[in-house]
């Protein structure tokens, strides 16, 4: 990303008024900062190009983009798309009340060099209100292939292994299918990666055949590396399905998944377990007595099995244990327990259900054959994936005395004219206590940071970051530097970003599964200076009830604060509650207009007695007083007096049909009947509603007159029309001075 620099030229002079109407009173005016929820698909083969969808929030105009790491190129910008969205079940009360996003869609392109490093990157997102980062795109080794999303029932996706294919479960409850041939006697191994690339989704995967039967579960503990996976090996030979979907039933284009299939030996586990590489021998063999330093590597395999190691210990030495399990993704929550000779316990430590025990020191109370016995604490199924890795030293450990300073986020927000605090956390190594010094360097011109000082012992502060009302908008790189003195050196060290997510590496088999995923960290963070928003949209509350299926109008006020452009309105990225199907236009607002009547429009097939909240966003292109550049700014608030509040009615039209089902053959004729409230007239139109990729149907418009409720609507089924995976909508419209009146049903086309 290209940092914050002064404007080749000469500034242009502002008057100190003119930067307080856009740069200052931060009590009224503030930024929408973009968030990126999702890069789609989230990788892709090294050697080969992809065009990616990134979605977010308040990703306006064109956002600059980067895909971090050498070996990878990315579009310098987004550009806009026309938003994805599958409506999906209809959410009852009290589902339908829950706050919703709704990202925008923009798309760019990402090449890989074919000698590109494999493993995870790092998306990030930047506007003139701010930058983000969140998503994951993986460089993989496998050909590839990508989702084609569409609306209805699950149709299965031929893939031919190995791969790594690309998906999505969007909308809610979706269901994906990919089909592939398997070999009699051939095991097949299906892997998912999602939430540690970041994705919400928490996978649900097994394997069925063309019936539906399901001939692999889920395995209860993922192969090592992986977030869920499932092992099958046919005794027929044929074509086999895998599926996925969301285990709490949810979805969104945000629920991204890459699922690798293959024939290649995938290991559920490692025995001996793969850690950190130390200096110690390792010992499986628990029949012998044996001696410090060394680790001890077992499994617990069946339920209360108890591992039990002899250990040949001194008094005179203070020994070490360290139980590595749940660190190296071993499903064990360990126990370890030191006994005498007589059987009497002298020490415990117990794991818990998210880490291993704490190392401890232990000091023998004199000469002898000491049992240590490892167990799992839970009364649950255990397996051979439930190893463990002891490690006994016969010393305390010595840690190297140092420091590790870590931030919360790898891009961050400072609104100009305005303050940004950054938690910055120490981690002390070994016996290092002091003080640690803080600051950032080489910042740009009107940005500011006070040097702060972490005390003896203290492990987090809020370092403070300033920007004045001239700040020049843009990112720059954010060097957050502690100092400290270590022994008798002074030592410096850059903050890190640490993704809790770990994102994965691939190994170098072409059909290996990733390796186990460690804790990514970078030095590398931005900031975002903000140009804030002047403008904004006032009223008062309003509650009130409307028809579904027509346009409802509900009036605003802005308050432009000295802006004099043209503004854009539509439906906000951000929502208070879930829409349900609600639409709106752009609306644009001339430079003199301060009130204007937003028209929403309720579907015909909204829940009745719902209270539909809607929010809209004010856009626009915005002067800076500073250099004459234009920013693209929003307005957005889901704050009770922005909201449009209507309490859903039945709606003055209805439409039926004399069968819910149809043959798709041929041509088809279908009675129809309307039905008008008392104050709607006029001829109603009946059509049909087509999903994109149904194809091969044709229908004549059908105008039932004024005076009449019945009529009928000819449909024409080409030989290969279809698929039909989803209802087709019958929808009758009466037009009225104040805008369309619709109503809805729906019918099967059945081969």
């Amino acid at each position: 990303m290209r940092p914050v620099t002064e404007c080749a030229g000469t500034r242009l002079l502002i008057s100190l008024c003119v930067l307080c109407v856009l740069c200052g009173e931060q009590s009224s005016l503030r930024a929408n900062p973009p968030t990126a929820a999702y890069i789609f698909p989230a990788g892709a083969q090294r050697g080969t190009s992809v065009d990616v969808r990134v979605g977010g929030l308040f990703l306006h105009d064109k956002p600059a983009f980067e895909v971090t790491g050498t070996g990878i190129t990315a579009s310098p910008h987004l550009s806009p798309a026309k938003r994805m969205w599958f409506e999906g079940p209809v959410l009852p009360l009290p589902d339908s009340q829950r706050q919703e996003d709704y990202p925008a869609d923009t798309q760019g392109k990402v090449t890989l060099a074919k000698d590109a490093p494999l493993g995870a990157r790092r998306v990030r997102v930047f506007t003139a209100q701010g930058g983000a980062g969140g998503p994951v795109f993986v460089v993989g080794e496998l050909p590839e292939v990508i989702e084609k999303e569409i609306d209805g029932e699950p149709l299965p996706k031929p893939i031919t292994l190995p791969v790594t294919a690309n998906g999505r479960i969007f909308p809610r409850e979706d269901v994906d299918l990919w089909e592939f041939d398997a070999v009699a006697g051939k095991t097949v191994t299906a892997f998912v990666h999602a939430q540690s690339i970041n994705s919400p989704l928490v996978t649900k995967l097994d394997i069925i055949d063309t019936k539906g039967n399901v001939v692999a579960e889920q395995m209860l503990h993922a192969c090592v590396g992986t977030d869920a996976s499932a092992k099958f090996t046919p005794k027929v030979a044929g074509k086999y399905r895998v599926r996925v979907t969301d285990a709490n039933t949810l979805g969104g284009p945000a629920y991204v998944y890459r699922l690798t299939v293959t024939t290649v030996d995938v290991p559920a586990f490692h025995f001996p377990l793969k850690a950190k590489p130390d200096t110690l021998k390792d010992a499986t063999d628990a029949s012998k007595s044996l001696q410090a330093p060394i680790a001890l590597n077992g499994v617990i395999e069946r339920p209360g099995a108890v591992s039990e190691w002899k250990l040949d210990l001194k008094k005179a030495a203070s020994y070490t244990f360290e139980l590595q399990a749940h660190k190296y993704e071993s499903p064990l929550c360990g126990v370890v327990t030191i006994l005498d000779a007589t059987g009497k316990e002298l020490k415990r430590a117990e794991g818990t259900e998210t880490a291993d025990p704490t190392a401890f020191a232990f000091s023998p109370p004199a000469d002898g054959i000491y049992i240590v016995k490892v167990a799992e604490k839970f009364r649950r199924p255990v397996a051979a994936n439930f190893v463990y890795r002891l490690r006994v030293l016969d010393a305390p450990e010595v840690i190297e005395p140092g420091f590790r300073l870590t931030v919360a986020a790898d891009v961050f927000t400072l609104p100009r004219a305005g303050s940004l605090k950054v938690k910055v956390t120490a981690e002390r190594l070994g016996t290092f206590k002091g003080p640690i010094e803080l600051k950032v360097d080489a910042l740009p011109k009107g940005i500011e940071a006070k040097p702060l000082t972490l005390a003896a012992n203290q492990t987090a502060a809020d370092l403070t970051i300033t920007a004045t009302a001239d700040a020049i908008i843009g990112n720059a790189p954010l060097a957050v530097v502690g100092t400290a003195t270590v022994g008798d050196k002074p030592v410096s060290l850059a903050a890190e970003f640490v993704d809790a997510g770990a994102p994965p590496t691939r190994g170098k088999s072409s059909a290996a599964p990733a390796p186990t995923a460690q804790r990514s960290g970078s030095s590398e963070l931005w900031l975002a200076v903000a140009f804030p928003t002047p403008f904004k949209i006032i009223d008062q509350y309003v509650m009130t009830s409307a028809p579904r299926g027509e346009t409802y109008y509900r009036q605003y006020k802005i308050d432009r604060n000295g802006f004099d452009g043209p503004i854009l309105v539509q439906l906000a990225d951000k929502q208070a509650r879930h829409l349900q199907g609600v639409t709106g236009p752009v609306l644009t607002l001339k430079a003199d207009q301060t009130e204007f009547a937003y028209p929403a429009f309720l579907p015909p097939w909204m829940e009745l007695g719902r209270t539909c909240r809607v929010c809209v966003m004010a856009t626009a292109k915005v002067k800076d007083p500073v250099d004459g550049r234009e920013h693209t700014v929003s307005f957005s608030s889901v704050e009770q007096n922005q909201q449009m509040i209507v309490v859903v009615t039945p709606g003055r039209l209805d439409v039926s049909l004399e069968k819910t089902s149809v043959r798709a053959e041929g041509e088809v004729k279908l009675a129809v009947k309307v039905s008008r409230s008392k104050n709607l007239s006029g001829p109603a139109t009946v059509e049909l509603v087509l999903p994109e990729h149904v194809k091969g149907v044709t229908v004549m418009k059908l105008v039932v007159a004024a005076d009449k409720s019945e009529g009928e609507l000819v449909l024409k089924f080409a030989p290969d029309a279809g698929p039909f995976n989803v209802p087709l909508v019958v929808k009758a419209t009466v037009m009225t001075p104040t805008g369309p009146v619709t109503a809805e049903t729906k019918v099967e086309a059945v081969r």
